[in-house]
């Protein structure tokens, strides 16, 4: 994932900046959201006061309320933006010295070498598959040629009209009706 420096506008605070944001909770630090971007982090009010939230430029309002999410913003949650910066620069040097040391190859070990095995004969493989590409073409050639059909039309015509409103009142009217009469004479 490429990260991305904030091009906004920031506000200088001690230290450093942050982002500028239009909300009634302040700032207390910055976060690198997971879509890539640098989000801002607030302290919420009220029932949710122990919960922070997030504001990021491309995805909004972040109000996760994971447990492990809400420890992760806390941990790696730093005052300004040039804090945040400096940490993942030192961490992009500690993350290139060790993919240095990584060996490129790796020794195999004497005991996993076969050195009196047989070679396989790829020719009586290839002279199979030959043998199956003639079967093939040959059951191919032998299958009759299929007629065109005409595509038989399965819907009758009153299940593609849909439903009618008047029909329908006029229908409940009148079981209505014959109801009320069978409960009368009954």
């Amino acid at each position: 994932m490429k990260l991305h420096k904030y091009e906004g506008k920031t506000v200088p605070v001690e230290g450093g900046t942050i982002p500028l944001r239009n909300s009634k909770n302040s700032v207390i630090g910055v976060f690198r959201h997971h879509c890539g971007n640098v989000a801002t982090v607030h302290n919420n009010t009220g029932r949710k006061k122990h919960l922070v939230y997030m504001h990021c430029d491309r995805c909004r309002c972040d109000q996760a309320s994971g447990e492990e999410y809400q420890q992760q913003v806390r941990d790696n949650m730093y005052p300004t933006l040039e804090a945040l910066y400096a940490a993942e620069s030192s961490q992009e040097t500690v993350t290139d010295t060790v993919n240095q040391e990584v060996p490129e190859t790796q020794e195999t070990p004497e005991l996993a070498v076969y050195s009196d095995a047989e070679p396989l004969e790829v020719v009586e493989v290839e002279s199979e598959v030959e043998q199956v590409k003639e079967t093939v073409s040959e059951t191919v050639n032998q299958l009759p040629e299929q007629p065109q059909t005409k595509q038989v039309e399965t819907q009758s015509k009153a299940a593609n009209e849909g439903v009618q409103p008047k029909k329908l009142a006029i229908c409940a009217g009148l079981g209505a009706l014959l109801g009320g009469l069978f409960a009368l004479a009954s």
